[in-house]
């Protein structure tokens, strides 16, 4: 049974450790939310500071400097504290945040059918793409089968009698086989389609696969025989301009579809596993926060993921990128 992502399941499902990593996620998110309150409590006190400082203040009695200069360095001391802390708090909550999003996906794979049939239905995309390739290679058989049936049939044609030549007739034979075999890959792409379609049809990763126009081209090929040499020349002419016209026109078109149909599909599989990120998050952070705890928690999170905060840290006071200041010793 197809069953797509369910979050009140989900909740009562996951791992402990995912439990842990959301609840986490959510500490830090409440944190930085009130940290970035107390950075603007510390600009706007920092700004006061300045505003009152008297002029000429180096003209001022040393104790009232001291007073000002003092007032003015514990704000900005307490303003980068701030900021350092906000810095540490939102690089841990990615990482947090990705980590969690990971497990998640690992978890989906096996918990939640619907994202695992748009995982699967990938490969429609190659095999697709292989029958095209085969179908090709089968109609370039096509066209060349009837271009020599073609010559063959106005050299050799009795006009007295109305019938082509031996050779002619083995040309055409050899091009109705060619027909049958490019009809059957007709069928056998079409059937791709067909179960990609199937599979998909009731989920979110529904999307229609193009189909190849299934003509009669053994049909055709047999009534040839059957015309005077003038208008099977016609025919003939016919056929493979109709059959060039496919592969240089038409067949790019279906493969520029099924590219497009293919990074969508990515997609829409990325954004399935974002958005189940996101309501398990929303639950986290609606359900898993106590306010009482909320110092307690991030303190023991940075403790837990000491040596990623302590790179983050490093990689913010050195002015190095956090992909650079990761790869620093400890």
């Amino acid at each position: 049974m197809m069953r797509s992502f369910n979050l009140t399941e989900a909740v009562q499902m996951v791992s402990g450790e995912l439990q842990d990593l959301f609840a986490r996620g959510a500490y830090l998110e409440h944190n930085i939310k009130q940290l970035e309150q107390k950075r603007q409590k510390q600009v706007a006190r920092l700004e006061i500071v300045r505003e009152t400082q008297p002029p000429f203040l180096f003209l001022r009695p040393k104790p009232t400097r001291e007073v000002f200069k003092g007032a003015a360095a514990t704000a900005k001391v307490e303003l980068e504290a701030v900021d350092q802390a906000l810095i540490t708090n939102s690089r841990l909550r990615d990482y947090v945040f990705k980590q969690s999003e990971v497990m998640l996906e690992s978890w989906m794979r096996t918990h939640c059918a619907e994202y695992r049939i748009g995982l699967v239905s990938e490969r429609f995309t190659a095999d697709w793409k292989i029958a095209i390739t085969r179908f090709e290679s089968y109609v370039d058989v096509f066209i060349r089968a009837l271009g020599s049936a073609r010559n063959t049939a106005a050299a050799g044609y009795d006009r007295t009698r109305k019938v082509f030549s031996m050779a002619t007739y083995e040309e055409i034979k050899d091009a109705h086989a060619a027909a049958l075999r490019v009809e059957q890959e007709i069928v056998a792409t079409n059937a791709i389609a067909e179960e990609h379609g199937n599979m998909l049809g009731k989920t979110v990763f529904n999307d229609p696969m193009p189909r190849l126009v299934h003509e009669d081209y053994a049909g055709v090929v047999s009534r040839i025989v059957g015309l005077s040499a003038d208008v099977a020349q016609a025919e003939f002419d016919r056929v493979i301009a109709a059959c060039e016209d496919l592969m240089t026109r038409e067949m790019d078109a279906l493969r520029l579809r099924v590219e497009e149909s293919a990074r969508r599909h990515t997609s829409r599989t990325q954004s399935y596993v974002h958005e189940a990120w996101s309501q398990l998050h929303a639950y986290a952070m609606a359900h898993s926060v106590e306010t009482d705890k909320l110092e307690m928690v991030v303190a023991q999170t940075e403790r837990s993921y000491h040596d990623v905060a302590l790179k983050e840290i490093r990689g913010y006071r050195t002015g190095l990128k956090p992909e650079v200041a990761a790869k620093l010793p400890s």
